[in-house]
This record gives structure tokens, sequence and C-alpha cells, in this order.
């Protein structure tokens, strides 16, 4: 499978279990590797069946600030099912870093991987 992908993508949104964290929105970083929806745009030089970076990204830098998930398990699983349903991916690995969250880390999250039902 051709796969194309984003990587650090800066977010904010209201993210964590704790009281503390729900206050305001905290950054989080985002790298998707998609499954290519055509292989059109591997064969032929032009935009043709190729899948939008700035589109999804665009998507999910409006769409996070507006969230509220305990677990940075639900947000990966918020992500994942709407790059496979608004852009017709097949597939999806995302993976999802606190930045700051644990001491003497640069980054904690988590990595899912779902494919289109």
């Amino acid at each position: 499978m051709d796969i194309i992908f984003i990587r650090g993508l800066k977010c904010e949104t209201v993210l964590g279990v704790y009281d503390w964290e729900r206050v305001s929105r905290r950054p989080v970083v985002i790298d998707l590797e998609i499954g290519a929806a055509s292989h059109e745009a591997f064969e032929h030089d032009s935009a043709k069946g190729l899948m939008n970076y700035d589109s999804i990204s665009r998507r999910l830098s409006e769409t996070l600030p507006t969230l509220t998930y305990r677990t940075v398990e639900r947000l990966a699983e918020h992500v994942a099912q709407t790059v496979l349903s608004e852009f017709h991916a097949p597939w999806v690995k995302v993976t999802i870093g606190k930045p700051g969250a644990v001491r003497n880390a640069a980054l904690v999250g988590v990595t899912i991987e779902r494919t289109a039902k």
C-alpha cells in the first residue's frame, strides 16, 4: 500500500483525566500515515487522485480545539475516524503525543492503526 504522511502537526485541544488538565487547551502533536485511496496520483503528475495534505491538516486544526476528551486514546480514535470517513482513506496510522505530560520525557502518547469498514 502506498502511504502519504503528515508529521508533527501541532494542534490544541482540551485533553486530560485530571481537572487541572481540563481548564484550558493544551498542545498535542499528531503524526499521520495514510493509505493512498488511489494509485492515480503516483501514476500521473497531476492532482488527479491526490489526497490533499492541507485539507486534512486544516480539518484537524479546526476541529481539535472544539473537542474535549479525557484520554489521548479516544482523541486518536476520533482523528482516525475523521481521516477514514471524510477523506476516504482505506487505512490510517495515528500517533498523538502530549508534550510535557511526563517529567523528563519530550513526548508521551499513543499510536493506533485503523482500516475503513
